[in-house]
């Protein structure tokens, strides 16, 4: 194996001078971390509504967020983008309350979808509301996910008829928001523009109905976009960035507490940009670089991230039967992985093998790791997973990134990295972020279609007699905020709104109204392939692309697929909007060659409107009959564009699971045009629709 490798030094975080007044450390404390107290004082401060810690990984920036809960009775909503990162900061937080013991006992409940459907059921609920009422109302610290806290304050769960009659537009946000003091964001850079506008119009929306609320977000790679948004609308904020204000040292320091071990840390060489390299180093290496590596250093742990489910669901079966003559562990941890097996696999693991539910936050006990990289700040994040806990001999990580990548660090010219050298975190992430590739931020979505949002909270705060009693200045004061964040007038929020209105449109808004999208591909599965999971755990969604490219798979009858999911005890209201069932049978070892296939002579005149549509009779060239047939009878929202999808992801620096697919329609039977859905269809429509069709790119100067 070819390789360049340098070292990470260690890093130690800067202690805090004093402690805030009111704060009583646990026996055995010696101090807290200086962004920790600062972050506390902020959190005090009536001159800062915003506060973004942005501590490197491993610092402690979770206690930082819960400090005032453990000593100051301070209620908090934490809003987590992973399942996964919520069940690990539950563990997290019960710990801090044993140490503390606060005075006030606070309660600690963690909710899902998945958890609140459950709960309504169990406790014979009439609704939503009424189970996040109840959660809420007897929850001091909540742990959720930004998609709860986004449809609460967009109106979601309020029970309506057809005319809008029915409660109040304020009659859940306002009763949650009344009771927490702190709403908490962590990891808040995995998202874009959309969630950042939807997040951005709630936090208005709370500043105006119920003021005197604190915000906190938490990420060792924020994303810029939200405090341009912050300052152009009048909430005040402060950041607490360790990096830049003297809080980190590379070598040991008296009273510094250290916060990192040195890593050794792996390029392989000539590794190509495709979807199989990554697997096929893993498995030729598995032996003599994985396995042999915890045969040299006995009781080590080990975690192997991967951007896609399929390659991690065959590499578990292949690595288990390597590692198992020695009595180590193989696990995963995905979205496809049940939740028995989720909650074990952090703890039980001696390697680890998942995806994206694993590399945003969670800490895990690790001193080997293998990982691949979508962008910079996915580098970093992964990256950071390793090196946190002491009691190893050594700490070794592999990036699989693409060759030219690689290149870019160590070969062309001025390049920042030199094989054998050693570097600190921050000189370090400086390069990492400075010669990856470009990755869009869709800058131009919030004032296109995350504005039809805040035309719909206007509306409300507008439209109702009782809300403009209750709440008389919140409409003026909230459209003038929201112009002046997004550069659009509500006037103009409104006839986007209304131009979308019609019938046929409805989807668009639902979609635009959403937080991560609609999901308008998902299907429900009957997962088959591990025997060793809890029937109840089998009924899955995953998005019919994926399928297609990576598994096998059998048609299920919707009505036998809801029978079966109700009789494993579980509800079923999730899986009522799928696109179609399926049992899933096996992983293919090489992906499924198919695209979608659009049975009308010609897609230019479509191409060529620019605009997001419904669309129907979508058929695939792949999969069976039966799934065509789901597929041509939905009115599904997308955009389609006459360049093909390999020149726009390219071109425009898309993401990498960016939902953009070839299409072809009867004249043209090759995948010449590219279809994006859902959200994708939005997001890509605020970047292209202005390009004339490739025929005229001739004018284009």
């Amino acid at each position: 194996m070819t390789a360049y490798t340098i070292t990470l030094k260690p890093v130690y975080s800067r202690p805090a001078d004093s402690l805030p007044p009111g704060v009583t450390l646990p026996a055995g404390w010696d101090s807290l971390s200086w962004h920790q107290v600062e972050t506390f004082k902020a959190l005090s401060d009536p001159t800062i509504d915003v506060v973004f810690n942005t501590a490197m990984t491993g610092d402690g920036k979770s206690l930082a967020a819960y400090l005032a809960a453990m000593t100051n009775r301070t209620d908090t909503l934490a809003a987590y983008p992973t399942n996964e990162l919520a069940r690990d900061q539950e563990k997290q937080v019960r710990g801090y309350k044993a140490q503390f013991q606060p005075e006030n006992n606070p309660q600690i409940y963690r909710l899902t979808a998945t958890i609140l459907e459950e709960f309504i059921e169990t406790n014979k609920l009439s609704s939503k509301l009424a189970g996040l009422l109840d959660r809420a109302n007897n929850s001091e610290i909540l742990l959720t996910n930004p998609d709860i806290f986004h449809y609460i304050h967009d109106f979601r769960y309020l029970r309506r008829n057809k005319e809008g009659k029915g409660d109040n537009a304020d009659r859940l946000f306002a009763n949650i928001d009344n009771f927490y003091k702190l709403f908490m964001f962590d990891e808040f850079h995995v998202f874009s523009s959309p969630q950042i506008t939807s997040v951005l119009n709630a936090m208005l929306l709370i500043k105006h109905t119920l003021p005197g609320k604190k915000f906190l977000f938490l990420s060792a790679t924020p994303n810029d976009l939200l405090q341009e948004f912050l300052s152009r609308c009048g909430l005040r904020y402060h950041a607490i960035d360790p990096v830049k204000q003297d809080g980190y040292r590379f070598s040991p320091t008296d009273k510094w507490r250290q916060i990192s071990y040195p890593i050794n840390l792996s390029f392989p060489q000539q590794l190509e940009p495709n979807l199989r390299s990554s697997y096929d180093w893993i498995l030729e290496n598995a032996e003599t670089t994985i396995l042999k590596f915890f045969q040299d250093h006995p009781g080590s742990k080990g975690a192997i991230i991967l951007n896609s489910i399929a390659s991690v669901k065959k590499l578990v079966t292949k690595l288990k039967a390597i590692f198992a003559p020695l009595g180590l562990k193989v696990m995963e941890n995905t979205g496809l992985t049940g939740e028995t097996e989720k909650s074990m696999s952090v703890e039980n693991a001696d390697l680890l093998v998942g995806t994206s539910t694993i590399d945003v936050g969670v800490d895990f006990r690790i001193n080997f790791l293998v990982f691949e990289a979508a962008d910079a700040g996915n580098f970093i994040q992964r990256f950071g997973r390793l090196g946190r806990h002491e009691g190893f001999d050594i700490y070794q990580a592999y990036a699989l990134l693409p060759n030219f990548i690689v290149e870019r660090l160590f070969e062309v010219d001025k390049h920042p990295l030199e094989d054998g050298e050693t570097y600190d975190r921050i000189t370090f992430s400086d390069a990492i972020r400075d010669r990856y590739g470009y990755v869009n931020e869709f800058r131009q979505y919030p004032k296109r279609w995350g504005a039809i949002q805040s035309a719909c909270v206007h509306f409300e705060l507008e439209k109702n007699y009782k809300m403009r009693q209750d709440y008389p200045e919140a409409a003026v004061e909230f459209a003038t905020d929201i112009e002046s964040a997004l550069g659009a007038t509500i006037k103009q929020m409104r006839a986007q709104l209304f131009r979308c209105m019609e019938k046929e449109k409805k989807k668009i808004i639902e979609e635009a109204r959403s937080f991560r999208g609609i999901s308008q591909l998902d299907c429900g599965i009957y997962d088959a392939t591990n025997r060793d999971e809890p029937e109840k755990e089998r009924f899955k969604t995953y998005n019919l692309p994926s399928l297609l490219s990576n598994f096998y798979f059998e048609w299920m009858e919707k009505a036998y697929f809801m029978e079966q999911a109700k009789k494993s005890g579980l509800g079923i209201s999730r899986f009522d909007k799928a696109l179609c069932y399926l049992k899933l049978t096996g992983y293919r070892e090489v992906r499924e060659n198919w695209q979608f296939y659009c049975s009308r002579d010609d897609l230019r005149e479509i191409a060529k409107s620019g605009k997001v549509q419904i669309l129907k009779d979508l058929e695939i060239t792949g999969g069976s009959n039966d799934i065509t047939k789901a597929l041509s009878r939905r009115g599904l929202v997308c955009f389609i564009s006459d360049r093909d999808r390999a020149t726009l992801r390219a071109k425009l620096g898309l993401p990498i699971h960016f939902q953009a697919y070839g299409l072809s329609d009867r004249i043209h039977g090759k995948p010449d045009y590219t279809i994006a859905f859902g959200r994708s269809a939005l997001l890509l429509e605020t970047l292209i629709w202005h390009w004339k069709p490739q025929e005229d790119e001739g004018w284009i100067c």
